[in-house]
């Protein structure tokens, strides 16, 4: 009998060997480069998907409407993930205002380069120039870019109800409203005091109302939508208004 019984105990060995092997191949995997790459990447992923998500609904319902529920159902991401990317929802929304003074940066970059050097600010004329292209460029971003509605409605909640996350948005605004400002100061001849700062919100506002009042606007306008033909005929009309705004605001 115990002959018989010998072979499913070496059967047995076999297969514990063979276990630990396997358990031992397991950890190796999981100390790889690649597989903690790999990991590290899917994180990553998980990361930017509740950001690109928790801007939507931020945006549609502000920071005390949303829920980390329903920011992590329009991830397609675990509710615990929230709290292990972010540790809360708080952390959350400043994440996403960092996201979103990152991309406009990225995208106002090119203009401000533009009109950062010396030769902007040349001559009144020059600096009539720079602000028109200034203005051309936000209207690209603002108008043109779909991405610019996401980036609008998050702001806009902001503005209404400032929080920590329009600290972030502010020091990223303010510095375009600084290049503005002294732009339409050289232009005009005049300081950069207190009416020429309402004056140049009042230039960046008129094209903020076409994002920001764009069901209002293509209604009335009857358009489908606000595509390239209608973005340039915007161009047109705000470089005219920006033109006589700027000549008679001009100094003696």
């Amino acid at each position: 009998m115990a002959r018989r019984q010998q072979p499913a105990r070496t059967s047995l060995a076999a297969s514990a060997i063979q276990t630990e092997r396997t358990t031992q191949n397991d950890a190796a995997i999981r100390r790889s480069r690649p597989y903690r790459r790999a990991r590290q990447d899917r994180g990553a992923e998980t990361r930017a998907q509740l950001i690109d998500a928790a801007l939507d609904v931020f945006g549609l319902l502000g920071f005390e409407g949303a829920t980390t529920r329903e920011i992590a159902r329009a991830a397609g991401a675990n509710l615990a993930a929230i709290a292990y990317h972010f540790g809360s929802k708080e952390a959350l929304h400043i994440a996403v205002a960092e996201h979103v003074a990152r991309s406009m940066r990225a995208a106002i970059a090119p203009a401000l380069a533009d009109v950062a050097g010396p030769a902007a600010t040349a001559s009144p004329a020059a600096a009539r120039s720079s602000f028109g292209r200034l203005i051309e460029a936000y209207i690209d971003i603002i108008v043109g870019s779909a991405e610019a509605e996401r980036w609008a409605r998050f702001i806009v909640r902001e503005q209404m109800q400032p929080s920590a996350a329009f600290d972030i948005i502010y020091s990223f605004m303010g510095g375009p409203i600084e290049v503005a400002t002294r732009l339409v100061a050289v232009a005009t001849g005049r300081p950069e005091d207190e009416e020429t700062k309402i004056r140049v919100f009042a230039m960046f506002g008129q094209v903020l109302v076409f994002r920001v009042s764009q069901a209002l606007v293509t209604r009335h306008m009857g358009w489908p939508a606000i595509g390239e033909r209608e973005r340039d005929e915007i161009k047109r009309v705000v470089a005219g208004h920006v033109a006589v705004i700027l000549a008679g605001a001009a100094g003696p």
